[in-house]
């Protein structure tokens, strides 16, 4: 599934646990590691931007030498940063991008959400999206995987991801679908209720002849909410969700519910669209 891994960097701590997280997910799938770092086009000091963009990816060579046997690739491009990475990643054949969602500001070279958005909203490819918050716990790897879904074909294909990291890695899946705007799970024979056993137990259906362990789960309330409480409450490692939902019947995974969760969670977020299951 993921045979290159692409891994941009400012020289940020956020940078550095994107590229950790990586390496994960590139060991598990001996993948090849791509690191690139960009310069802006108008930077008022080009020679030292250069030189940071050096260290940043210097920094990282050393790292993957010292923590792994993978082949490593690296790269200093110059121009806006969001294009940059998603031409080097449609040039290279890249199947996974791994960055953080935080920055060194600065010299008009950065990592933060709007570049990080723009990426997960652009890229043909899946992303990881690593929060400050998840510095550090990779390095226990992924025990706990998530996945939202709500039946719709970009949650689907995010569900295919989930599985595959699940198995690489010997993680279990958790599998939650979530009915909007209750405050109380709805009856057995609502409606609601049992369309979202419906979707959970497609899921399942797809993942029986697979080697995770999985179960499944249905909550009322706020997506993001309760996506985000059920990652702290289960000890989640990763999420894995489609970046487009299904709207209506009042439960989704629309753009607003993934740009909330990739705000305000404690756990690395992968996103993936609909034609890259």
């Amino acid at each position: 599934m993921y045979d290159r891994i692409l891994v941009p960097t400012d020289g940020s701590p956020s940078a550095e646990a994107a590229a950790r997280h990586g390496l994960v997910i590139a060991e598990a799938f001996g993948a090849s590691v791509h690191v690139i770092s960009v310069t802006g086009e108008r930077e008022r000091d080009e020679r030292l931007a250069k030189a940071q963009a050096k260290d940043a990816i210097s920094h990282l060579e050393e790292l993957f030498e010292q923590e792994s046997d993978l082949s490593c690739q690296s790269v200093i491009e110059q121009g806006t940063p969001y294009e940059a990475i998603l031409s080097y990643a449609s040039e290279n054949d890249i199947d996974l991008i791994v960055m953080g969602t935080h920055g060194r500001r600065g010299l008009s070279r950065v990592l933060l959400g709007s570049v990080t958005e723009r990426v997960i909203r652009l890229s043909n490819d899946p992303v990881v999206a690593v929060p400050p918050h998840a510095i550090g716990r990779e390095r226990e790897g992924y025990d706990k995987i998530l996945i939202p879904t709500d039946g719709s074909p970009s949650a689907t294909a995010a569900v295919e991801h989930g599985i595959s990291i699940a198995e690489r890695l010997g993680a279990a899946v958790r599998v939650l679908c979530v009915i909007e705007g209750e405050t109380g799970l709805p009856p057995i024979g609502d409606p609601l209720r049992d369309e979202a056993v419906e979707v959970l137990e497609a899921v399942s259906e797809r993942a029986s002849d697979r080697d995770v362990s999985l179960t499944t789960h249905v909550q009322p309330g706020t997506p993001h909410e309760v996506i985000n409480n059920f990652v702290s409450a289960h000890g989640i490692d990763l999420i894995t969700m489609g970046t487009h939902g299904r709207s209506g019947i009042r439960r989704h995974l629309l753009g607003s519910v993934i740009e909330r969760v990739l705000r305000t969670s404690d756990a690395p977020v992968l996103t993936v669209r609909q034609d890259t299951g």
